[in-house]
């Protein structure tokens, strides 16, 4: 799998509500592949095939183009104080961060002080509202194994470039490609776009924990998840999509949670009835700046998107409504 446009992502600024830089990169790659491209607003940018079929069913596949960082809240006597967007971790002491202001990007170095915010000796140029994130870094090894920070989710940005590119012209199904702002803090993004697109099955793309409690392994495929905060799936549509992987010989893993979430959230919270699937990108590290990812899990992800696009009688099955005794239709 070529990784260039993965690590274009990962050097890109994208802190919620600054994703321009995504956002500018993903156009050109969709345009590239030969997609038509429009933004809604600032809040997402999606991309569709120029010749759309009237009464084709749409599936909607999405990522969110944002990753956790800080927003500056005050600045006095040469001290700089930001507060989170999202979850960042910042463990280590004068951690080295990228500053974005309207004069470019500078380095600072941040401290935590422990009550939710940190701190930083300021520069000249920054003000109230300015983004601070983790400085990009790149490392791919000789297993497959890729090390940097915000793969969450640059990891689901880069699948929605590879598939602009794999899928074949003719489909059984109209493909929106979408990728929205904000994940990480607010959500607002996912609103917009689920108001916006109504597609049957939208296939929401994002990173997840790889761990000893839950089974989830780097390598081990792309992740199913079963219940968080923001999706509950049924066991037929489990059982269906479990089905499925088998007869494609695709890895398939799960997870179940009562916290955390994805923009899988913001379907039905919009009205949008799509049946919605979080197919997740295990990862070690996750919003830390070193983040860990298995290449393994990219290809086979992207197969499995390649695979749920293209077969309509996949399509139908996932899509086909319970039955009076809670089981598919026959």
């Amino acid at each position: 799998m070529q990784l260039s446009a993965l690590k274009k992502l990962v050097y890109c600024h994208s802190t919620p509500g600054a994703e321009s830089e995504v956002f500018a990169l993903l156009t050109e790659q969709w345009q590239a592949a030969g997609w038509n491209t429009r933004y809604l607003g600032r809040y997402a940018v999606l991309a569709e095939r120029p010749m759309l079929r009237r009464h084709a069913p749409t599936i909607l596949v999405c990522a969110h183009a944002d990753s956790p960082g800080y927003i500056i809240s005050s600045i006095a006597d040469g001290i700089g104080t930001a507060v989170p967007l999202g979850a960042p971790v910042c463990k280590r002491p004068n951690q080295k961060v990228n500053a974005l202001s309207s004069s470019g990007k500078t380095v600072v170095s941040i401290s935590d002080t422990g009550q939710g915010e940190v701190t930083f000796p300021t520069v000249p140029g920054l003000q109230r509202g300015d983004r601070l994130a983790f400085r990009p870094s790149w490392r791919h090894s000789a297993d497959g194994r890729v090390q940097a920070p915000f793969l969450d989710n640059r990891a689901g940005c880069f699948l929605l470039t590879q598939l602009a590119q794999v899928l074949p012209p003719a489909l059984p199904a109209n493909i929106v490609l979408a990728a929205t702002g904000g994940e990480e803090f607010t959500g607002f993004g996912a609103n917009v776009l689920a108001r916006a697109v109504p597609a049957g099955l939208v296939l929401c793309l994002d990173a997840t924990y790889s761990t000893k409690e839950q089974g989830i392994c780097l390598g081990g495929g792309p992740v199913l998840t079963l219940s968080d905060r923001s999706v509950l799936i049924s066991p037929a549509v489990h059982q269906c999509l479990a089905e499925l992987c088998r007869s494609w010989k695709l890895p398939l893993q799960v997870e179940v949670y009562n916290y955390s979430g994805t923009d899988a959230r913001a379907f039905p919270l919009a009205g949008n009835p799509a049946l919605v699937l979080p197919l997740l990108i295990p990862s070690e590290g996750n919003h830390s700046p070193k983040e860990t990812i298995d290449c393994a899990d990219l290809s086979a992800c992207l197969e499995l998107l390649t695979r749920l696009c293209s077969d309509s009688e996949a399509q139908a099955a996932l899509l086909a409504e319970p039955s009076a005794s809670g089981g598919p239709r026959p």
